[in-house]
């Protein structure tokens, strides 16, 4: 064993020695004894019997206590009937009325060595703190020919009576079930067989024998033993058996001897040597050791033997094993070795977990077809191998694709898709990927002028019956295509103008649409759309819009994303997805984000006079991360007024110029500003980029949220995302969140925070505000100043 191990060991056998001696597991042991002694049950010895003072002998004398000469009149019968031994567990310690005591003077006088009368011991002022010990005898004209024993009943600390002395605390006497043993050796106290069913113990009423109406046989040559039954004296002690009557206790410890069933514990070192053993056979074997099925044997039987070799001991002999430290040392030692074992599997899961990230990076989970992220890389890398090479892209949807997986459900739907994506790839001889949920695109090189159309007429015939799962599905397909034979462009640019081609021939009900500059929007519109931009930045046709970030942990907003709207006076809504692209390729990003930058500083300054105090999230170009003057007008802004800002970046930013791109983050990190992985998942998301860069926060992309609740594969993944980000000591925050269940799903999965519609959408400044405000009155403890909730 080695040496962390022996100590957590020992560590364990103190704790449990611990608790064995603060009696902690007590209430274990009692149910465990409980089901012992059902299983060890047994009668009786038949030698004893019991005579009740029930209710109906109290309802016949009529008073309380009785004329001692009842007791007087029923020993007599008793002896008469050849009883060996009359034993009372009544109080005679003060007098009664003369003729009653001489009475019962002369009845023990007349049977003397056959009598024994009841002794106990008492304080004699309850809860007193110089309280003295007080023993109460019977009245000295009875007790000079009888024969003296205690009845006092030892109860334990939880008022449970569960064992009994041999003899008196305070002197020699024995105890009324040592006297009527015969019993005068053996060790000073001893454990109660309450396996004996004291059911089986014979009894017979005082009123009945004062009447001398009863049967003989269960007198003659037995031991009579006199107390109280009826629940109107109040003699009733709580064992592990249940409420039993005193009297009866004092029967079974009487059985308890004359059977030889006085049980007995081990010594506490005993017991803790036993649990030491037990933790030594079911340590867990560390470095590849035993499988886990061994483990679970090995468990398996500790804990039969624990629960039923108990049984069979007590059954052939008086050993009452305390088997509840023994079962919470065999349940550490499971908790343990669990642990052990799954550490020791860590290691496989983590070597697993980057293969499964990086085959889902570039794969559809439920369709397992190529996705945006494995067509964009192939684009790049043919135009890599041939710079002037003709890249055609064909993007492909299944019309009312949404409508048709409502009815036939989700795993037809993608079995549908997988079945096109296999037609399409005999057909045309190239990889097909899926980049949407409905839409499928694949790549040509090369092809002659004029072939382009003739592939799309080709693909006409894709538009048939197909046969999925036991469903006969129709489809109607929609083309979009784009072909770009001037050299390399962005493969992410070359997509969308597929994309847009796509849904120019969905809303003009056509077949297929080829992208063309003068449908789509030539070059130097896009030079136009930049000049436009600047005077729209400064006249404020372009605003910040803030999305909010609710921490899953409390429920608060701590941070908001600025996104860029843009409402053109003539062509309406002008999307980030048309406008940012060209910004970034016409070399205006970096105005932009300078813009953009001052107006969350701006934004954030209100906002803290508001009285909120939250971080400005800004999404950042991975060509400004090698840009010395972006750096170095960011650094001065920010050394001159310390703010509360983040920078989201994606990881592609960063593979084209590692060296420049890490160095930059340092800066800003250096500087305060927080670092922000974005889009986390929706390519090819590498491990060694996340420990390198050093973030602050890990954005997970959409297509890895969506289908949390539907995909035991997609949650699997998330919550391995998300344990490797909290390894890395940062947060999380999951992106296209639309729905409370997969809110409830992300929290339960460890998310650190949410982004989406169904918290948020993306507000302008004073409804930000406004939102705050309300989430603040929701919420009162949220819109407290953070150095208060500390104090808090």
């Amino acid at each position: 064993m080695k040496a962390r191990d022996a100590i957590s060991a020992a560590l364990l056998l103190l704790a449990i020695g611990g608790g064995l001696v603060a009696g902690a597991l007590r209430p274990i042991d009692d149910v465990l004894a409980v089901l012992r002694f059902d299983a060890t049950s047994r009668p009786a010895s038949q030698s004893l019997t019991v005579l009740e003072i029930d209710s109906r002998s109290l309802r016949s004398a009529g008073a309380w206590p009785w004329d001692r000469a009842r007791y007087a009149e029923a020993i007599d019968n008793l002896v008469e009937a050849g009883a060996t031994l009359v034993a009372f567990d009544v109080d005679f310690s003060a007098p009664s009325t003369p003729a009653g005591d001489k009475a019962l003077a002369e009845a023990i006088a007349r049977h003397p060595g056959q009598i024994a009368l009841a002794n106990f011991v008492q304080n004699d002022t309850y809860g007193a703190r110089d309280s003295g010990v007080v023993e109460n005898r019977p009245i000295p004209e009875l007790r000079q020919n009888a024969l003296l024993a205690t009845v006092n009943v030892p109860v334990d600390s939880d008022g449970k009576v569960r064992g009994y002395d041999m003899r008196s605390l305070t002197s020699s006497q024995p105890s009324v079930a040592a006297l009527m043993a015969g019993s005068s050796s053996g060790p000073g106290s001893y454990d109660i067989d309450f396996g004996i069913d004291h059911r089986t113990i014979p009894h017979l009423s005082f009123e009945d024998v004062l009447q001398d109406r009863f049967d003989r046989s269960l007198v003659s040559g037995r031991v009579i033993l006199v107390g109280a039954t009826a629940l109107e004296l109040g003699d009733e002690f709580a064992t592990p058996a249940g409420l039993i009557p005193g009297v009866y206790i004092h029967g079974l410890a009487y059985e308890s001897l004359v059977q030889g069933r006085r049980l007995f514990t081990l010594h506490p070192l005993a017991t803790v040597a036993l649990c030491g053993l037990l933790i030594f056979l079911l340590r867990p074997r560390r470095g590849g050791g035993a499988p886990l099925r061994g483990l679970i044997i090995r468990h398996g039987v500790s804990a039969l033997l624990l629960l039923f070799a108990p049984i069979g001991l007590q059954a052939i002999s008086p050993l009452g094993l305390q088997v509840g430290v023994l079962l919470c040392t065999q349940v550490a030692m499971a908790v343990w070795a669990t642990r052990v074992e799954l550490a020791r599997r860590a290691h496989a899961i983590i070597q697993e977990r980057e293969a499964g990230l990086l085959h889902l990076a570039m794969h559809q989970p439920e369709t397992g077809l190529p996705n945006r992220r494995s067509l964009t890389q192939r684009i790049q890398a043919a135009w890599e191998r041939c710079p002037e090479a003709g890249i055609a892209v064909v993007t492909i949807g299944v019309a009312r694709h949404a409508e048709m997986r409502g009815v036939v459900g989700y795993a037809v739907a993608d079995g549908l898709l997988s079945q096109l994506a296999a037609r399409t790839r005999a057909l045309v001889g190239v990889e097909v990927a899926q980049i949407a949920t409905s839409t499928l695109a694949f790549m040509l090189q090369d092809l002659p002028e004029g072939e382009l159309g003739g592939v799309l007429d080709g693909l006409k015939s894709l538009e048939t019956t197909f046969q999925v799962d036991g469903h006969a599905i129709d489809i109607f397909l929609r083309m979009g295509a784009v072909e770009e034979g001037r050299g390399p462009v962005s493969p992410e640019l070359l997509l969308e103008r597929a994309t847009l081609a796509l849904n120019h021939a969905g809303e003009a009900d056509g077949h297929a649409v080829v992208y063309s500059d003068d449908s789509f929007g030539s070059p130097a519109n896009n030079l136009a759309l930049m000049s436009e931009m600047r005077r729209a930045m400064a006249s404020g046709d372009i605003a910040l819009h803030y999305q909010p970030k609710l921490s899953l942990s409390d429920d608060g907003v701590r941070s908001v994303e600025a996104l860029c709207r843009w409402r053109h006076p003539e062509r309406g809504f002008i999307s980030p997805d048309l406008f940012i692209p060209i910004a970034e390729e016409t070399g205006q990003i970096r105005a932009l984000t300078e813009w953009s930058l001052e107006q969350a500083i701006r934004d954030q300054a209100r906002l803290q006079e508001w009285g909120h105090d939250v971080m400005i999230a800004l999404n950042i170009s991975g060509r400004l991360l090698t840009d010395e003057a972006f750096r170095t007008h960011v650094l001065e802004r920010v050394a001159r007024h310390p703010l509360r800002l983040c920078f989201e970046i994606t990881e592609t930013a960063v593979i084209q110029h590692p060296v420049l791109a890490t160095d930059a983050l340092a800066a800003f990190r250096s500087a305060g500003i927080k670092i922000s992985i974005d889009d986390y998942g929706s390519g090819l998301s590498s491990l060694g980029y996340l420990k390198a860069l050093k973030a602050d926060e890990l954005k997970i992309d959409k297509s890895l949220v969506v289908d949390v609740l539907d995909s035991q594969r997609d949650r699997l993944i998330m919550k391995s995302t998300v344990d490797l980000a909290h390894s890395l000591n940062m947060t999380v925050v999951a992106e296209g969140v639309e729905t409370e269940a997969l809110a409830a799903s992300l929290r339960l999965l460890g998310c650190d925070a949410i982004q989406g519609y169904w918290f948020a959408r993306a507000l302008p400044i004073l409804q930000l505000a406004e939102f705050l405000d309300g989430r603040a009155e929701a919420f009162p403890t949220l819109s407290m100043p953070v150095d208060l909730l500390k104090a808090g």
